[in-house]
């Protein structure tokens, strides 16, 4: 199998896919990224993934070095010619080289194509346990390379055996590292509307839930966390994974719900067609 990579206009073995050691990415943490997957071979709403780089770059003065059907026909390229099984794709914009103030004129753009990352069906089957933690990112509504925190509580994660971290500050409960974050109250599908990344899955689970549930886009308290009768969390490698713990209180009697059940249903049948 080839491994294959795109820099700056050229794709190359990834071996030979370097950058220099002045980039504001290594030096400074600058940069953005984004990342797409396939369904039946075809890449998934990556239009959207494509303009959600583009924002989050506007948002640290970057723009993209090429266009969006250029994009496009290199992340075809590349899957098709790098053989993977279930293909991903991930473009990262970093700032560019920069020994003081940033120049922020000449990005370096990658596109790489990788497998996906699968889990276990148990966790779909089970649900998984979060545990909350006070912490509000910095520019929630860009995806930046930042992930600093989530890795420094990566030894909490796993000494309290959750599958995830989830965030809440002064604005509530906002999101995962990555995941976004719903909770059913009754029948209403809560997720919250600011202070997090709209995740691609999330915002076609919100239009998908709409035919069958109420939905509200607001602030979720912690509190309520303590009353919602099922959640689950949405990502673009992890679909929707139900949520049977949230710290020391079981969700649904730690089962999961069949309201959580009708939308991972909903989802696989949009995902089947697609």
């Amino acid at each position: 199998m080839k491994n294959l990579c795109y820099l700056n206009g050229e794709i190359k073995s990834i071996n030979d896919g370097v950058i220099g050691i002045s980039d504001l990415a290594l030096q400074r943490g600058y940069g953005v990224f984004d990342f797409g997957r396939t369904y039946n071979g075809k890449l998934f709403h990556f239009d959207d993934n494509i303009e959600r780089l583009r924002r989050s770059a506007s948002e640290l003065h970057l723009s993209l070095p090429i266009s969006k059907h250029e994009i496009h026909e290199i992340a075809d390229q590349l899957i098709e010619e790098s053989d993977l099984e279930t293909p991903s794709v991930r473009l990262i914009l970093t700032g560019g080289y920069s020994y003081s103030i940033p120049v922020l004129k000449r990005p370096n753009f990658i596109i790489i194509p990788e497998e996906l990352p699968t889990y276990p069906i148990e966790i779909y089957d089970r649900g998984v346990k979060l545990i909350t933690v006070e912490y509000q990112r910095e520019l929630p509504h860009v995806k930046s390379i930042n992930y600093l925190n989530a890795f420094r509580l990566e030894p909490l994660r796993r000494e309290k055996n959750a599958f995830e971290l989830l965030y809440h500050s002064q604005h509530g409960v906002t999101e995962c590292p990555r995941s976004n974050f719903f909770a059913f109250l009754g029948n209403t599908l809560v997720t919250p509307s600011e202070y997090v990344l709209h995740g691609i899955t999330r915002n076609l689970i919100i239009k998908l839930a709409a035919n069958q549930f109420q939905v509200e886009e607001r602030m979720l308290s912690v509190e309520e966390l303590h009353n919602v009768d099922e959640a689950f969390i949405t990502a673009t490698s992890k679909r929707v994974i139900p949520i049977s713990k949230i710290d020391n209180t079981e969700i649904n009697n730690g089962s999961v719900g069949h309201r959580t059940k009708a939308i991972m249903r909903i989802f696989d049948e949009y995902t089947e067609e697609y």
